[in-house]
């Protein structure tokens, strides 16, 4: 996809492991900060371009999805107010 980059790319992997309840790290949550920045900065300051691409990404999955109506408005409403 154009404009898709290894940040973008690293965020949606990171995502999907929450999304498909892979076994992640607990002992280090902060690995996820890698995904998009943190906002203290560390260990770089947040890219709100590549978070927004990447609720971009889940919002046209959800739209695409075979899910019930409601389960899909809902599942919209709590990924937009996620918009930075």
């Amino acid at each position: 996809m154009p404009g898709v980059g290894p940040k973008t790319v690293r965020s949606l992997a990171l995502i999907s492991e929450l999304i498909y309840s892979v076994p992640y790290s607990i002992k280090d949550p902060a690995r996820f900060s890698f995904a998009h920045g943190g906002k203290d900065g560390i260990p770089y300051p947040v890219d709100k371009e590549i978070y927004n691409k990447s609720i971009d990404i889940l919002h046209n999955a959800l739209k695409e999805s075979k899910i019930g109506r409601q389960e899909k408005i809902n599942a919209i409403k709590r990924l937009t107010s996620f918009y930075e």
